[in-house]
């Protein structure tokens, strides 16, 4: 059956299927003649499985782990109802916030001071804290599982030797790749999903590096389950690296600059506050997440 039919009898989206099918959690057959999903039933339960233990709003990690057997449906059930009642914590200052704002009839009666430094302790922008880091990692690794670069060891001028570097990179980083297509511009699935290859040369003090650049053959199937508006954040927050030459050229700028008249200039307080915005958010983002040397999330 075709992913229609798929998310008719599970009442999964297909969204949410394909997203599943990135993460690992269900494995679909390709038709060979085509290249289209096909679907069993032992497919549909796996779907309907999943479906349960999301509505009892269990972390992927918690079900891939309940999928693979590696933890019990009493244990996951067990864990699953601490982080429930952290929530509902969360929840119920948030309910007492509203039972305040009932009795108030214009935004002019709150003490916002007061209202903000409440609402903005610790313990009540934890919840959302989690939820803006966790949809963070999810947009880097889609991003860059889309595309990833590696160095082989040997220059790759043949399909064989193409294979032979692909297999080395897998094994290198314990991952589970199969080769489907052979050639200079080979197909294959790394955990499932399916990408193509290929070679270019970069000169390194003049001296030419084979360097093998992977992509993700549908991306459009790769999509991270974000809302959309914080996806663009996130990935404008993925792409502020390309702003470190700027606050580079910034900081020999002020460094350059006799303090004093930095200051005492519009154009110099800019400059500073420029730089100060580039250096926070490169921060955040490496506080946020990091990746290893392939472009690969550790």
């Amino acid at each position: 059956m075709n992913i229609k039919q798929a998310e008719a009898l599970s009442g999964v989206s297909k969204q949410n299927i394909r997203f599943y099918e990135r993460e690992g959690l269900i494995s679909p057959d390709r038709n060979p003649e085509n290249d289209y999903r096909e679907y069993r039933e032992e497919h549909i339960q796996r779907l309907k499985q999943i479906r349960v233990l999301r509505m009892l709003d269990m972390p992927l990690d918690s079900i891939r782990e309940v999928l693979q057997q590696r933890v019990g449906v009493s244990q996951a059930a067990v864990d699953q109802q601490v982080r429930l009642e952290e929530q509902r914590k969360q929840l119920s200052a948030a309910i007492r916030f509203c039972e305040e704002l009932r009795e108030v009839q214009t935004l002019n009666e709150l003490n916002v001071d007061e209202l903000l430094s409440r609402m903005e302790r610790p313990e009540n922008q934890k919840s959302l804290s989690e939820q803006w880091l966790e949809d963070y990692r999810k947009v880097v690794l889609s991003e860059h599982e889309k595309t990833f670069t590696f160095i082989p060891e040997d220059a790759v001028t043949t399909a064989r030797e193409f294979t032979a570097a692909l297999f080395a990179y897998a094994n290198a980083n314990d991952l589970d790749l199969t080769i489907t297509r052979e050639g200079m511009y080979p197909e294959f699935t790394i955990n499932g999903i399916q990408y193509t290859a290929e070679r270019f040369y970069t000169a390194v003090r003049g001296i030419p590096v084979a360097t093998i650049r992977c992509r993700v053959k549908y991306p459009e199937d790769f999509e991270p389950d974000v809302p959309e508006y914080r996806k663009k954040y996130m990935k404008l927050l993925n792409l502020s690296w390309l702003l470190i030459p700027y606050g580079l050229v910034n900081l020999v700028l002020i460094l350059h600059q006799d303090w004093r008249e930095l200051l005492s200039s519009w154009e110099g307080w800019l400059l500073l506050l420029s730089f100060a915005a580039l250096a926070f958010t490169s921060l955040y983002r490496t506080w946020l997440y990091h990746f290893n040397e392939n472009g690969k999330t550790r």
